[in-house]
């Protein structure tokens, strides 16, 4: 993935239904250089699918970090369908430790607790920490009648034309485009895309840091890591509980992970670092997947 990659990832990460002439205007590039791209994204799995889903604001819910520790006397498969089994759980990296990162929707602080005692429960799990982050859980909105006629499509099909929605929904397209806006607008639905940093020749890791807090603030560490490595970047989860961020980034080889993993250390106020390499993460419907589409049945 090089940087017109990269920002397309970004781009269509924030609003999967960007044209492609937004986008060529955006980055400078052609429209039909844009759509080779986009294709060449899906053909090699680093953009698994279009995906919609609600925010989580919408069912009152937030998002958390899990890191969980086994003793290895489970196989990984194994692991991966038990903890696959509950609801809140929605993204599991298994780690090169026989660890795993998991990511998960919970709603309330009983539903943490809950989550919590689940994984503690699974076979081959010796410990547990449940990492509620900082990140924006969006907005809420009041869906009228007609959004809820042409969400079906857009639940199938989050880069479905306009004309396509208004000539099987019934409605102008004038209409339809008015209310595919309000909802790309509102906050209230992630218009995006699954993803897997693993696909291709493309390799994955998370850093752990441990910083202190009384030195610096986590939101300067991320945005230090975002101007040293703009490419290599993605994105972090920051822990509303510990002093702690998990980084994440895309190399191309085992060098590129120890060279950052240095310089990272040597960040201000940066006291602790552990690397985490997974395996292509599986990738469930959360919450607001599933709450989404009840709504729509």
């Amino acid at each position: 993935m090089d940087a017109i990659d990269k920002q397309l990832w970004i781009e269509l990460g924030q609003n999967c239904r960007h044209s492609y002439r937004y986008l060529a205007d955006k980055i400078g590039i052609s429209s039909n250089a844009v759509m080779q791209r986009v294709a060449k994204l899906l053909e090699t799995g680093v953009i698994r699918k279009w995906y919609l889903a609600f925010r989580p604001a919408m069912i009152d819910a937030q998002f958390a970090f899990v890191e969980v520790k086994t003793d290895g006397s489970q196989d990984e498969d194994t692991l991966l369908k038990t903890l696959g089994t509950n609801p809140m759980i929605f993204c599991l990296l298994p780690l090169t430790t026989g660890d795993f990162a998991l990511h998960a929707f919970y709603i309330g602080a009983a539903s943490l607790l809950e989550l919590t005692s689940f994984i503690r429960s699974v076979d081959g799990v010796i410990d547990v920490k449940v990492h509620p982050t900082t990140a924006s859980a969006g907005r809420k909105m009041k869906l009228g009648p007609l959004h809820l006629r042409i969400l079906p499509w857009l639940a199938e099909d989050p880069r479905a034309s306009i004309s396509d929605i208004a000539r099987d929904s019934g409605l102008t397209a004038r209409r339809v485009k008015r209310l595919v806006d309000e909802l790309v607008e509102s906050d209230a639905f992630d218009f995006s895309f699954v993803w897997n940093p693993n696909a291709g020749e493309g390799m994955a890791f998370i850093s752990r840091l441990t910083y202190d807090s009384k030195a610096t603030q986590p939101e300067a560490i991320d945005r230090e890591i975002r101007e040293v490595y703009p490419l290599e970047y993605f994105y972090s989860h920051i822990s509303a509980v510990e002093p702690v961020i998990f980084s994440v980034f895309m190399v191309d080889h085992l060098f590129a992970i120890q060279n950052i993993s240095r310089r990272l250390r040597r960040l201000n106020g940066v006291l602790a670092l552990n690397t985490m390499i997974y395996y292509s993460a599986t990738v469930l419907d959360g919450l607001t997947r599933v709450r989404m589409m009840e709504l729509l049945s």
